[in-house]
């Protein structure tokens, strides 16, 4: 890989995980107001399951660990976002934020239980986190993507 492509490949792995990075010390410095956001995220959720048992009783499980969630998700966020940004272990990074993504979409940003404006704004952040899911999944499928001068793909 040219000192280009490799630039090029830093700054678009940068790009894609300054985000997580700095959610997960946003998470760190203000730990009880974001419990709190996902506390309520996730009472929201449990008024719009009502008469569903499963989703329920997930939603549930889910309140009562709050906390353990909330770590596993600055964990992930961090730890990902950080192997990703320098390029170590990259797949194994994408797969962290990968999996801290589905789940915090989906408990997030639910536009297709809301109206009017409010369901235009969380589709965007919906989409926008398909988006970036469908970055990760091409860093996890390629890895860093760096060539070795004999032309091998040399991924991790």
């Amino acid at each position: 890989m040219s000192i280009i492509q490799s630039l090029v490949a830093f700054i678009g792995r940068a790009l894609l995980s300054i985000i997580f990075i700095a959610s997960a010390i946003h998470k760190i410095a203000d730990w009880q107001g974001t419990l709190q956001y996902l506390v309520q995220a996730l009472t929201d959720w449990l008024a719009l399951s009502a008469g569903n048992a499963m989703i329920q009783n997930g939603v549930e499980w889910a309140l009562s660990n709050a906390s353990l969630l909330l770590t596993l998700a600055v964990v992930f966020e961090l730890i990902g976002g950080l192997l990703v940004f320098l390029g170590l272990w990259t797949r194994l990074g994408a797969l962290l934020l990968i999996l801290f993504l589905i789940p915090a979409t989906l408990v997030f940003h639910h536009f297709w239980q809301l109206q009017g404006a409010d369901r235009q704004m969380q589709m965007i952040n919906f989409m926008k986190n398909v988006s970036i899911t469908g970055g990760l999944l091409f860093l996890l499928a390629v890895g860093k993507g760096r060539k070795c001068s004999s032309g091998h793909d040399k991924s991790e």
